[in-house]
């Protein structure tokens, strides 16, 4: 006896779908223009803001240089000179003259400018001090600075003076110094009168000197130029030490010894030399130039 098997399944019918269900459908893209107009709003906002800024700091700075932020100011200041053997300059920016008339005290006088309320005058113990403010962006940036000038009487010629210019100008005009010492960061020195001594470094800039009289000299240049002019009595000693840059030394004519080291550089010597002479001259030339020449 056979065995009849099963009959089949009948194949499932799919599922409709139903009221709520719609087919998937891959995502479209995202478009970038959203994005790009919050990156140019941003950018916008931002130099928006940096310009207000901007606008704040330049109105600020230019308030302080004009006057409006109490940078800028002017006025005399005096002190006692009875008995004054010295007088010493710390000048950070600006412009400096120092001149010797009929008066009976030191007077600093500063003209409208930036930093013109920050100059300094002063005096301890047997010295008159002069200082100025140590930040010049301003006045550059301006183009206004301060000027001073300082009037001692002229009772005090002879006198010590320690002269240092970190930047600006300084002028002398017909002064007569003992021990005048010089030290020049930038900028410019002119200088005519007399003195017994001259000490004078420089490390870069312009220094004209014009004096008579002159016993020692000892010039320092590391960079920057120097003209240097003697006359009056013949110098006992000079000493030149050059780095870089240029000396030019015009001195009263008479006998000199001369010795020199030159490793670099060049050294001009247009007075010729004279062994055992009671004038002596030192030279070092590490580079640049130096140059001698009589009067």
């Amino acid at each position: 006896m056979s065995t009849v098997p099963p009959p089949a399944p009948e194949p499932a019918q799919p599922t409709p779908p139903t009221g709520s269900e719609r087919p998937t459908r891959p995502d479209a893209p995202r478009s970038a223009a959203p994005r790009v107009v919050a990156t140019l709003v941003g950018a916008f906002g931002a130099l928006v803001i940096l310009g207000t800024l901007g606008t704040a700091a330049v109105g600020t700075a230019s308030a302080a240089v004009t006057g409006g932020g109490g940078g800028s100011s002017s006025g005399d200041s005096t002190v006692d000179a009875t008995g004054v053997t010295e007088v010493e300059t710390e000048v950070g920016a600006g412009s400096l003259r120092i001149e010797f008339a009929d008066v009976d005290e030191a007077t600093l006088e500063v003209t409208r400018g930036w930093g013109a309320d920050q100059w300094r005058l002063e005096r301890v113990e047997d010295t008159i001090r002069v200082s100025s403010p140590d930040r010049w962006w301003g006045g550059w940036m301006f183009g206004d600075r301060s000027e001073a000038v300082l009037t001692l009487p002229d009772t005090l010629e002879g006198l010590d003076a320690d002269l240092t210019m970190n930047a600006g100008d300084l002028r002398v005009v017909d002064g007569d110094f003992g021990e005048l010492d010089l030290d020049l960061g930038a900028g410019s020195i002119d200088i005519t009168g007399s003195a017994r001594s001259v000490d004078a470094t420089v490390s870069a800039g312009q220094a004209d000197l014009e004096l008579s009289d002159v016993a020692e000299a000892d010039v320092t240049v590391s960079a920057g130029d120097m003209d240097l002019v003697l006359t009056g009595t013949q110098p006992g000693q000079m000493t030149f030490d050059v780095s870089a840059g240029r000396v030019t030394a015009t001195v009263p004519e008479g006998e000199y010894d001369i010795t020199s080291e030159v490793s670099a550089g060049d050294f001009d010597n247009g007075l010729g030399s004279t062994p055992g002479a009671r004038s002596t001259v030192e030279v070092s030339v590490t580079a640049g130039q130096v140059e001698l020449r009589a009067g």
